[in-house]
């Protein structure tokens, strides 16, 4: 015989289920962060969800300008070099969105210009997003060992549930294995 739960336990579980209303879904334009946009996707399909489509653009490292460079390493070539990136990157965002858009999928982009791990976390608050999804794919070796991954980041700082995706590819070495012959 099947028991029915009282009323007031019916509401607390039914409290469980998550609204998913918006979506911040980071990316590289890399096939890893593609990846993990499908997932996004899909998700906001079944949820009737807005997905926002970020990119961030790290700033291009200062360098010291040095005479014997001559003229064409000068900081006005630096800054249209960092524009025309940002260009690049917002074209690659309008893409990804008008196909988002033509799938009947409710969807706009946002680029920001700074930290990756940082701004997602920032622009997750400021759009009142319901769900982060990122791909895991990024640094590895020693580079992940000093500065760690966007990915994990996000996951321990997010105030917001964090989907991550790795790329079924993409195998787990460990930063002190020795590398395969």
């Amino acid at each position: 015989m099947r028991r029915r739960l009282p009323a007031a336990a019916r509401g607390a579980i039914f409290r469980l289920v998550p609204t998913i209303a918006k979506i911040l879904a980071a990316t590289d334009f890399s096939e890893d962060s593609s990846l993990a946009l499908s997932y996004a996707e899909d998700i906001g399909r079944k949820f009737g969800a807005e997905i926002v489509v970020m990119h961030v653009d790290q700033p291009l490292a200062p360098v010291m300008i040095s005479p014997d460079l001559g003229p064409a390493m000068d900081v006005g070539a630096m800054s249209r070099i960092a524009e025309e990136q940002r260009v690049i990157a917002q074209r690659e965002l309008d893409k990804i969105v008008q196909r988002l858009r033509d799938d009947g999928l409710k969807a706009r982009s946002l680029l920001r210009v700074g930290s990756p791990f940082l701004e997602i976390l920032h622009a997750s608050q400021t759009e009142n997003a319901d769900l982060i999804v990122v791909g895991t794919h990024g640094r590895t070796g020693l580079a992940h060992v000093l500065m760690g991954s966007v990915a994990e980041r996000v996951v321990q700082k997010a105030a917001v549930p964090v989907l991550t995706i790795r790329h079924p590819d993409r195998k787990f070495q460990h930063p002190l294995d020795k590398p395969p012959k």
